[in-house]
């Protein structure tokens, strides 16, 4: 019962993320806008992986959304190139203060979301195990490198 209200949890959190990065959009542009549909991409992924998981179903489904995560991880670093920091961006400097820990955070996802992307659609248990694994992967990164909506 607990993984599903964390699962119910995350999915409320993700569907927020996913609503307001599309609000900041039409004021990016060049890197920072990539980078802001990179992650608003990743997120209705993991919102779509949650909705799967509470429903219990299309758990097959779950491989090709975890695939792209991970494909978009490996793209993340490359989407903060240094000076990268004007509006909207929410990335805070720490990010360039501290490459090398934003660089494992970013290494820790592709490698989270990869073994979900392989993990068996039978093993429902493995599926939410890994799926939260993801989950904390980006929260663990957007912890200490996005600056909080409320203060944006």
């Amino acid at each position: 019962m607990t993984q599903y209200v964390l699962i119910a949890a995350f999915a409320v959190v993700l569907s927020w993320t996913a609503a307001l990065a599309h609000k900041g959009h039409e004021h990016a542009t060049g890197v920072v806008r990539e980078r802001m549909e990179l992650m608003a991409d990743m997120g209705e992924r993991l919102l779509a992986i949650s909705k799967r998981l509470r429903a219990n179903k299309e758990l097959d489904r779950i491989a090709a959304d975890a695939r792209a995560i991970k494909d978009a991880s490996a793209k993340l670093t490359s989407q903060f190139p240094p000076g990268s920091t004007q509006f909207p961006t929410a990335a805070k400097p720490v990010v360039w203060q501290q490459w090398e820990d934003f660089t494992e955070k970013a290494k820790k996802l592709q490698m989270e979301a990869e073994k979900l992307s392989t993990t068996s659609p039978s093993d429902g248990d493995e599926l939410r195990k890994q799926f939260r694994a993801v989950a904390y992967a980006c929260d663990g990164c957007h912890e200490t490198y996005r600056t909080p909506k409320e203060t944006r």
